[in-house]
């Protein structure tokens, strides 16, 4: 009975010194500090002696086998002082915080001015409560850097949560324990990779809002070039064409082609050299896009020729020959022939001629394969309207959950941030 007693006073004590050694220092502006590294060590060394000490005082001279009864009786009683402890800590902190950022929004430098409309929203805004609020105290004094620093860390923090870090090392040049203490937050799967996630998804809508734009507006289609503008701006959109694709070439020869598939393979010529690739009629083909993924599971490869054509440019029989011309180069070079490769050759732009979607819709292929060859090779003829439209399956159920419906002012964005260079000044113009 007096153990018990004992053991109960024990575990008020704890959770007495717990809140005395982590009570907050209030600086000379009234505001939440955290308490120093050296009164954290004091705070473990505090809780630990108080914790063993009823056991060493009820229990003098206990044999091991009684202490370890008398161990397990309490340990119920230990772990609700742990639990206590934790719950404690976790609603100073969040009362701090709160404070924190009230003061902020009367300041005027917080950067979110409504509340999060959506679940990815509410993610990031958590996330960023919770950074910065542990770097407060290294803020700029100065409203304005103040502002300007905090509406950093928030565009960071919704493109690339992975990015944080080194940024906040290099501005503040953190101390070892608030380097841990980030690196702990950054590294929680459930904020960072979802934020980053949802991000990817939110400019891949956004993006395909923009090219229909670019293939569908008339005004704008007829005056985009293929070469310079669509075609510099897919080499970075690579996952329209299916998942996992990464670019291997663009806008180079047949010989590029033949050079970077057997580097892929890790293959070589015997004797170091390698013979021309040409066309049926010997000339040379320049391809506009090579992509390149791996078989899950397996060590088999696919590859992707892609033709791109102006917008304006219809499908028919003098583009499919281009595209077969280029296929039977690859298919009758001996250089190019692994049993672990598959290759499909895609025409693409806004429209088809009838006797080319004839064979796209044949019913014994898939839709859009208009031949099949031997050893794995097939030939497609595609509009963007079918890519989009799989594009947009795909992402559909991300789509529904994010509320995410790209509007025109989304779209013209994403394509000045991210392909601002090689935009089309149409897009951007009417746009804006």
């Amino acid at each position: 009975m007096l153990a018990m007693l004992v053991i109960m006073d024990a575990v008020g004590l704890v959770s007495t010194v717990w809140i005395a050694a982590t009570a907050r220092e209030l600086p000379a502006e009234d505001r939440l500090a955290d308490p120093p590294p050296a009164r954290r060590r004091v705070i473990r060394i505090a809780v630990a002696a108080v914790t063993v000490l009823p056991m060493v005082v009820v229990f003098p001279g206990a044999s091991k086998k009684g202490l370890k009864l008398k161990m397990d009786e309490i340990g119920p009683l230990l772990a609700l002082a742990r639990e206590t402890l934790r719950a404690h800590v976790k609603r100073r902190d969040q009362e701090r915080r709160t404070r924190l950022i009230q003061e902020w929004k009367i300041e005027g430098v917080y950067p979110y001015s409504e509340e999060p409309a959506e679940p990815a929203q509410a993610v990031e805004r958590e996330m960023f409560d919770e950074v910065a609020t542990r770097i407060s105290r290294r803020l700029p004094g100065v409203t304005q850097s103040k502002k300007t620093t905090l509406r950093l860390l928030r565009e960071i923090i919704s493109r690339d949560p992975s990015g944080l870090y080194p940024v906040l090392d290099e501005l503040f040049q953190l101390p070892q324990s608030e380097q841990e203490e980030l690196k702990r937050i950054l590294q929680r799967t459930s904020l960072s990779e979802v934020i980053k996630a949802t991000g990817q998804v939110s400019d891949r809508l956004d993006f395909l809002a923009a090219l229909k734009r670019l293939v569908f507006e008339p005004e704008i289609s007829r005056t985009v070039k293929k070469r310079s503008e669509l075609h510099k701006i897919l080499e970075r959109e690579t996952w329209i064409f299916g998942d996992a694709y990464a670019l291997m070439v663009s806008d180079q020869s047949l010989d590029a082609i033949l050079v970077r598939h057997l580097q892929e393979l890790g293959r070589e010529s015997e004797d170091g050299k390698l013979n021309p690739v040409r066309r049926e009629d010997g000339r040379t083909g320049i391809v506009d896009l090579l992509l390149g993924r791996v078989h899950r599971g397996s060590s088999g490869r696919e590859h992707l020729i892609v033709e791109l054509k102006a917008p304006r440019v219809k499908i028919g029989q003098a583009e499919v020959a281009q595209i077969k011309s280029y296929a039977e180069a690859v298919v009758s070079d001996p250089q190019f022939r692994d049993a672990r490769v598959s290759w499909d050759f895609w025409v693409v732009s806004t429209e088809m001629a009838e006797i080319v979607r004839r064979d796209a819709n044949a019913p014994n292929r898939p839709p859009g394969c208009i031949a099949e060859w031997e050893g794995g090779v097939r030939i497609w003829a595609r509009t963007w309207s079918e890519i989009i439209d799989d594009c947009e399956e795909r992402l559909h159920f991300y789509r529904e959950r994010l509320n995410h419906d790209p509007a025109t002012e989304h779209a013209v964005e994403y394509l000045r941030r991210v392909h601002g260079e090689v935009a089309p000044e149409a897009v951007v113009v009417v746009g804006g």
